[in-house]
């Protein structure tokens, strides 16, 4: 896979990270740097599934990669550069 192709792509996935939590403004690298930034912000269910939905359909058309192959990279993706989710709400409803 081409490095730089990649890097852009990363790029254009934590900007729109970013903004699916209504941080656009504070997207820079440099942002990304700092110890724990991905620590400042959360996200529910609904917002990682639009998110989700948003990155395999662009990592596939940007790095055309296969459908399995841009799952996959949603999990690395995910798991290494995910704002943490939001687990306040999880166990509010109660099942009667």
């Amino acid at each position: 896979m081409n490095d730089k192709k990649t890097d852009k792509f990363i790029e254009k996935a934590l900007k729109k990270m970013f903004q699916a939590v209504g941080a656009g403004k504070e997207y820079s690298l440099d942002y990304c740097k700092q110890k724990y930034w991905y620590m400042n912000y959360s996200w529910n269910d609904k917002q990682i599934a639009e998110y989700k939905k948003w990155f395999i359909k662009n990592v596939t058309k940007d790095l055309k990669l296969t459908e399995k192959s841009a799952e996959i990279e949603w999990g690395y993706f995910f798991l290494q550069w995910g704002w943490k989710q939001d687990y306040e709400n999880l166990h509010s409803k109660s099942a009667l």
